[in-house]
């Protein structure tokens, strides 16, 4: 069975700082506090759900309503993860994508 790496998933997240938490935010994760927050955070929740199912679960065209459910899971771990941090994430503007790797 061949599994993914975390650098072969590709995420798109609009986040903004919730106002009064900025001083704190950027105490703690920096003025880029997006890449800061998702290099630390969805880079633990990335491994821990692809680690659970097979690079062909996750990459066929046959199993997407299986892929979605995934993307679900990943969108609820990382909206706990933004409320911990007091990180505004739009659900609506939230892409994931599965890359093959390259042999």
């Amino acid at each position: 069975m061949l599994l993914l790496s975390p650098s072969q998933v590709r995420i798109v997240i609009r986040f903004q700082p919730k106002i009064h938490w900025c001083p704190e935010i950027y105490e703690r994760l920096g003025r880029d506090y997006g890449r800061t927050f998702l290099q630390k955070e969805a880079s633990i929740d990335i491994a821990a759900v692809i680690a659970e199912h097979s690079l062909s679960d996750l990459t066929s065209p046959s199993k997407e309503a299986f892929q979605m459910a995934v993307i679900q899971d990943l969108k609820g771990r990382l909206m706990d993860a933004c409320h911990f941090h007091h990180i505004k994430m739009d659900e609506t503007d939230f892409e994931v994508q599965f890359l093959m790797p390259e042999f």
